[in-house]
């Protein structure tokens, strides 16, 4: 499918979610099993955007290497981005405005959008092209890094959806423009050399 179909899904799943994010967390919250919030926690904290960048810098630095450089800007706009939206947007956490447990430390008071997610959906819109034997192994460690953040109390479900899209548009759009096209490279003019 098209990726203006898959767009404007993600846009009106974006607008629902903002419907029902109190009723999601809530439920999850009210849900939780005492064996999985340890675990679940330590999954969350482990999978920070640190994690991401070392795992699929790991993976391009050994099968992809020139692209490690459009990566690993990629990943500084993403986080510039990021970082811009939460102070410009604001938004509490779930477990400052909901009655609900925090089950892990954060480093903002802010929620929107997900840093962990964002930085995850990123890398897989960055190797979602070239690399087909990796890209449904970290599709799968993307969703549980999207529902741990969901689980925790730390991030609604519309925080999620948004970290999705400007990942994954970010991440194809770094992964295919060539960043250093328009820089030239000088050479000596040996025209006048004999």
């Amino acid at each position: 499918m098209k990726k203006s179909f898959w767009l404007i899904c993600g846009i009106l799943a974006l607008f629902l979610s903002l419907i029902f994010d109190d009723f999601i967390v809530k439920l999850i919250a009210a849900n939780r099993l005492i064996l999985l919030d340890s675990v679940i926690g330590y999954f969350s904290r482990l999978t920070n955007g640190v994690f991401s960048f070392v795992i699929i810098g790991l993976v391009l630095f050994y099968y992809k290497r020139e692209q490690i450089y459009r990566f690993i800007i990629g990943f500084g706009v993403v986080g510039a981005i990021a970082y811009l939206l939460k102070i410009l947007i604001k938004r509490a956490r779930p477990f400052d405005s909901l009655d609900v447990a925090n089950l892990v430390p954060v480093d903002s008071a802010y929620s929107f959008p997900s840093g962990h997610a964002i930085f995850a959906f990123f890398c897989l819109g960055f190797i979602w092209k070239d690399f087909k034997w990796f890209r449904y192994f970290w599709l799968v460690i993307v969703a549980l890094i999207a529902l741990a953040r969901l689980y925790t109390g730390v991030h609604y479900m519309s925080d999620l959806i948004a970290s999705l899209l400007i990942g994954l548009i970010l991440g194809d759009i770094f992964s295919r423009t060539n960043i250093f096209k328009s820089l030239r490279t000088f050479k000596l003019d040996d025209r006048g050399a004999k």
